[in-house]
């Protein structure tokens, strides 16, 4: 079964189609097919380059390995019905949008009603983007060190997986496993709340410049302009990503009003020790969770494929919950005919805590023998 993907289709040549377009080409995937149900985007896709480009979907996906739904999260379960009619039976689908719970559910459902076995879909959500939209913004660079994030479920086969994320990480992308609620929860933290605190305080200090002039952007330096970025980003479509991630929205900024009113009591109260423990805490925090390089040795943690269903969804996502990144996915067939052993790919940094969480999950596991290269 081949496990690279030779043939890939975008639908949707937005700013993340259209970059994931741009980005397949420079890592050599021999053929990339983009379409756009926007005649005008599709011209914009011929100009700048970005891929083959085809007129519509059917003729996009006729003879696609992988097919990227890199459309709005409201049409995506209709698109990847549309898809599944013309596509090859052996086509594997996965999606860009920002919310994953309920749409995975949606997706796999459609794909049980037209007798298509949903275990050829995994949800996906690239961690980048930018406030700029559209083909005229693609970036072939965009997803390079980016984060990509899998939203297996137990249904998702081992193979969709392996095939989306050597996929991901052909174009730089490092790929990270979570279950649907999961990613839901946590993007609310690092992306939705950072999208509404940049947008009040872009309007707040837009009403300070209305009454004090320019002078307010004549002193702002880089940090504002850094902070307040995605302010600029499509309102519209962020309306639509808050009001469909409400719940773990709310929480996130209840936990947020809760942090600016403790540094406000300690403001108020003049009491300056507390609050240099809360500027302590944070600038701490904030060194925890910058990202580190990974790119030292890695190892190969084997998973034993016995009849327990979902294994796949078990181990990848209990790992992603853990912060451990999936750095390759491999099938190792038993030889007898039995179901195997999966083999996850991790930094060997984190060998010895990776096989903490799987063991935590019932799941027999060891350490390849041959470290990988």
């Amino acid at each position: 079964m081949n496990v690279v993907a030779e043939r890939v289709a975008i639908v949707g040549g937005g700013l993340i189609g259209g970059s994931l377009a741009l980005a397949c080409r420079a890592a050599g995937v021999p053929e990339v097919v983009v379409t756009d149900r926007d005649p005008a985007a599709r011209q914009v896709a011929r100009e700048r380059g970005l891929a083959e480009v085809a007129e519509d979907l059917p003729t996009a996906v006729r003879d696609a390995d992988v097919v990227v739904l890199a459309v709005p999260a409201a049409v995506v379960p209709d698109v990847a019905a549309d898809v599944v009619a013309a596509a090859p039976s052996t086509a594997i689908l996965t999606d860009v949008a920002s919310l994953k719970s309920d749409l995975t559910v949606d997706v796999e459902s459609r794909l049980r009603v037209l007798g298509v076995d949903p275990g050829r879909f995994v949800g996906g959500h690239p961690m980048a983007g930018s406030e700029r939209a559209g083909p005229e913004a693609a970036d072939g660079a965009l997803f390079q060190g980016a984060t990509w994030i899998l939203t297996p479920t137990p249904d998702t086969h081992p193979h969709t997986v392996q095939v989306v994320s050597g996929l991901l990480r052909r174009i730089g992308a490092r790929v990270l496993a979570l279950t649907p609620r999961r990613h839901d929860e946590l993007v609310a933290l690092v992306s939705h709340l950072p999208q509404v605190a940049a947008s009040a305080l872009a309007d707040v200090a837009g009403e300070a410049s209305a009454e004090a002039g320019e002078v307010v952007l004549a002193i702002a330096g880089g940090g504002f302009r850094d902070t307040t970025r995605i302010a600029a980003s499509d309102a519209t479509l962020w309306r639509g990503i808050l009001t469909g991630n409400r719940p773990a929205v709310l929480a996130a900024l209840d936990a947020y009003r809760g942090r600016l009113a403790d540094l406000a009591d300690a403001l108020a109260r003049g009491d300056d020790e507390r609050l240099e423990v809360l500027l302590t805490r944070a600038s701490e925090a904030r060194r925890r969770l910058v990202p580190k390089a990974g790119d030292g040795p890695v190892v190969d943690v084997v998973v034993a494929l016995d009849d327990r269903p979902g294994t796949l969804a078990v181990a990848t996502t209990a790992l992603g919950e853990a912060g451990i990144n999936v750095e390759d996915l491999a099938m190792r067939h038993a030889v007898d005919g039995g179901r195997g052993a999966l083999l996850v790919r991790v930094s060997a940094d984190v060998r010895d805590r990776a096989l903490s969480v799987l063991e935590a999950q019932g799941l027999a596991v060891h350490v390849d023998v041959e470290e990988a290269p």
